[in-house]
């Protein structure tokens, strides 16, 4: 069996990493793309030999032949191209982050259920087999019990006309970096956040700069680092009771890559090097073989609603530090309701 897939939005991420990922895959056909730049998608098709070329997306999603799409429009179109891909009859691999927050992701929860779909977000970097390797360290209890994890993602971002940079589309770094620190949290320690905090500064109307803190049952707590603002820089450090481990470059490793972890165990240091590995070709692949009916996904829709709840409550609760005055402005004024909580 072949899984025929239409493309919403040939960007930079499709054509980089993602397109040529399905076209890996053996039984991922890729039959149509559609974008509203007609030269666009004329060039797409060109490089990735698509037969179909369409100028706006719903005649895509009208195209019976089609099974799957991906979905790589800009965040604030997620919500509704997902409605209308599971009104047609379509699975869905979706960009992250999968919606702008909880409430719109329960409405595509329900639309594919009731369409009888699926729907994954597609978060790559918890298909690299490093990410793999870390996550069975921990459940092997390799560290001892968890203490503490750091997860930081930030890069200079400076492009006023992206979509990144403007509110109604769904910009700020939480949103666009951070959804991966928080995600790998809940991941690492299988686990929900039962308290949060954090601190947050916005410029133009989003947030550059968020420091979180999620306090997990037991005795473990996450520091969460985004920014538009600060250096290019990814990291997870997870540290446990019997030892450490770093993974540096740890979401956006290309293909190409090697990558590392730097075990600590008391005095002594092992860095283990992992061969390069493509990620989108193995998200793809799962995405497919579970279309195809060989698979269960293994991260459902409902593992990115955990995440979008966690941002939900830090844009509550994050103290804004405002960019103009330089002052903080304390969630309880913004929010009258809080302030039971912080007298």
């Amino acid at each position: 069996m072949i899984c025929n897939v239409g493309i919403l939005g040939p960007g930079f991420v499709a054509t980089r990493a993602v397109l040529p990922a399905l076209q890996r895959v053996p039984r991922a056909r890729l039959l149509a793309v559609a974008s509203r730049d007609s030269e666009r998608a004329q060039a797409v098709a060109r490089q990735f030999g698509i037969e179909r070329i369409y100028n706006d997306y719903q005649t895509l999603l009208d195209d019976r032949d089609v099974d799957a799409v991906y979905l790589a429009l800009p965040n604030h179109l997620h919500h509704l191209w997902t409605l209308r891909a599971a009104e047609a009859g379509k699975h869905v691999l979706c960009e992250k982050p999968l919606a702008l927050n909880s409430a719109e992701c329960d409405e595509m929860i329900a639309a594919c259920q009731r369409a009888q779909v699926l729907l994954m977000e597609a978060v790559m970097y918890r298909f690299h087999p490093r990410m793999l390797f870390l996550k069975q360290m921990l459940e092997n209890g390799e560290l001892g019990a968890p203490h503490l994890l750091h997860l930081a993602f930030s890069f200079p971002f400076n492009a006023p006309a992206n979509y990144r940079a403007k509110k109604e589309y769904g910009g700020g770094a939480l949103l666009d970096v951070g959804s991966y620190c928080i995600h790998a949290a809940r991941w690492l320690t299988g686990a929900e956040p039962q308290h949060m905090q954090g601190v947050t500064r916005k410029k133009d109307g989003i947030d550059v700069d968020t420091q979180a803190l999620l306090s997990f049952d037991g005795s473990v707590i996450a520091h969460i680092q985004c920014s538009f603002t600060a250096a290019e820089h990814q990291v997870i450090e997870v540290v446990g009771s019997t030892g450490a481990v770093t993974a540096p470059l740890a979401f956006t490793a290309w293909t190409e890559d090697l990558t590392t972890l730097l075990v600590q165990q008391g005095s002594h240091f092992e860095q283990r090097t992992f061969a390069a590995a493509d990620p989108y070709e193995a998200m793809a692949a799962h995405f497919i073989d579970c279309v195809l009916g060989e698979a269960t996904l293994c991260f459902p829709p409902t593992d990115s609603r955990g995440t979008l709840e966690v941002i939900d409550q830090l844009r509550k609760r994050c103290i804004e530090l405002d960019e103009e005055s330089m002052t903080y402005v304390p969630a309880w004024n913004r929010y009258p309701a809080y302030r039971r909580w912080y007298p």
